[in-house]
């Protein structure tokens, strides 16, 4: 039981700063680097769900799914919080700092 639960708390990782997370944001764009047992099929599936709020590109050799919002309403950067929940993900790494989902969106989607 506890290794099922390990293997469900996965890490997905933010590259830069607050300020360029803030900048592809406006541009509509979000990238995150997805733990190595989410793979593409997982991501096309659990991103077949949002599509009204954004599309995702998944680069299989990198693991980095970019998630391209179509519309910079609030609904859109909360639903990213959803589709990470469906991919396996738990929490956030971005600037060294672990964050859970809701306060990676809290801190730096919202």
């Amino acid at each position: 039981m506890i290794f099922a639960g390990v293997g469900f708390a996965q890490t997905a990782t933010v590259s830069g700063t607050a300020a360029t997370l803030k900048k592809n944001i406006s541009e509509n764009f979000v990238e995150f680097t997805m733990p190595s047992e989410v793979t593409k099929d997982v991501v096309e599936k659990s991103a077949q769900y949002y599509t009204d709020y954004f599309t995702v590109d998944f680069n299989t050799k990198s693991n980095v799914a970019r998630i391209n919002i179509i519309d910079q309403e609030d609904q859109a950067r909360r639903v990213i919080s959803r589709f990470l929940l469906s991919t396996g993900v738990r929490t956030v790494n971005f600037e060294a700092k672990d964050y859970t989902i809701m306060e990676f969106y809290s801190n730096f989607l919202e």
